[in-house]
């Protein structure tokens, strides 16, 4: 933690009181006062996963200001369920953000499941109102910024192109993972897959915004209010975010539960309230359709998919720093890919035929 630089923020947003709050991968948190309302100023860590930080304008302008409008867009949708105060400064010398004090963290080990459910309910009507405000963005994809063209998707082109051969590039990624890997071969994983991305190459509409980064540490609650902070926005097609979501939620967070990132959080022994979290969050997300409910779980194959293919890719070479800090070392790698292999068998099992029921009501339709 480097005092000079909180000083320095203190004395630059003009703040008072500086509460240590905690940390997260990339920030130092300290909930302070100004002008008699309580905020949270964040500062860039000067190490993260092992490495030194090295400043780049560009990219923490493009983070701030999409965190910027994402909180916008999310209270606009349901107020409140975001902080409603926010801003930012970028400099080499000094850089951090200054956002309203929205609660809590939610404690996953002291939920009920049914409280759990209810949290991720909220979070899934979140994320379905929020597609619903237009974001006014060029381009798709991760959000970029530059003194020229402001803030807009780091991709230009056809969206449903690009779409298309991601799909394509999954499909193939599976290919080499069960050639590679016997326990992933799986005749009804294949047919899944293949129905996931001619379902999600159907019910594309446009490229909206969404999050790729609510865990549970970027969730907070004030009463019964539940608040979003620290996103990672974009924009692409978002059932992708949501399926996202479900897979973070039944699979990723408890199987690297024993690695260094997640290990304080103790996932493992609250997997039954993560996965009430994720029940929830597809309820409220859905609004109770089914054709959502099964594209949502389509989305959620192919990420379980992509979490399995990268485990497999960094068991080759040199396990770099990073990596070990996120997923473990090797022997850790190679123990959850029998897991992930598991998870994956039994959700194609577990989904197919809604996929398939899906995508045969989208083509009468």
């Amino acid at each position: 933690m480097n005092k000079a630089k909180l000083q320095a923020a203190v004395r630059h947003a003009a703040v008072k009181s500086p509460e240590f709050l905690g940390e997260g991968a990339w920030h130092h948190a300290w909930k302070v006062e100004k002008d008699g309302r309580e905020l949270v100023l964040r500062i860039p860590k000067d190490v993260i996963y092992g490495k030194p930080a090295e400043f780049d304008e560009e990219e923490l302008t493009a983070e701030y200001a999409a965190t910027e409008l994402y909180y916008r867009s999310v209270n606009e949708a349901v107020k409140g369920a975001a902080p409603e105060f926010f801003e930012f400064h970028v400099s080499e010398q000094l850089s951090y953000t200054l956002e309203s004090f929205a609660g809590k963290h939610i404690d996953l080990h002291d939920l009920s499941r049914a409280q759990a459910v209810e949290t991720g309910k909220a979070l899934g009507e979140i994320y379905r109102k929020t597609e619903e405000i237009p974001h006014g963005l060029d381009g798709f994809g991760y959000l970029h910024w530059t003194e020229e063209s402001g803030l807009r998707g780091s991709i230009t082109g056809d969206v449903r192109r690009f779409l298309k051969e991601e799909s394509e590039e999954q499909l193939s990624d599976y290919r080499e993972l069960s050639e590679a890997r016997p326990e992933f071969q799986d005749a009804a994983v294949n047919d899944a897959l293949n129905l996931a991305v001619e379902l999600r190459e159907r019910g594309f509409i446009q490229a909206r915004l969404s999050n790729q980064d609510a865990s549970p540490e970027n969730i907070l609650i004030n009463g019964t209010q539940i608040c979003l902070i620290d996103p990672f926005p974009n924009i692409y097609y978002p059932r992708g975010m949501a399926g996202n979501f479900m897979n973070l939620y039944e699979t990723f967070f408890i199987a690297l539960s024993d690695t260094e990132r997640y290990g304080k959080h103790r996932f493992a022994d609250c997997a039954d309230n993560l996965k009430g979290i994720a029940d929830g969050f597809l309820d409220g997300y859905s609004a109770g359709d089914k054709r959502v409910q099964a594209e949502v779980r389509g989305e959620q194959l192919l990420q379980l998919l992509e979490t399995g293919y990268s485990h497999f890719h960094l068991l080759t070479g040199k396990l770099l720093e990073e990596a070990r800090i996120r997923y473990g070392d090797k022997k850790q790698i190679e123990d959850r890919l029998a897991t992930l292999a598991g998870e994956l068998k039994a959700l194609a099992a577990s989904e197919i035929k809604n996929l398939a029921k899906a995508l045969k009501s989208e083509i009468t339709h």
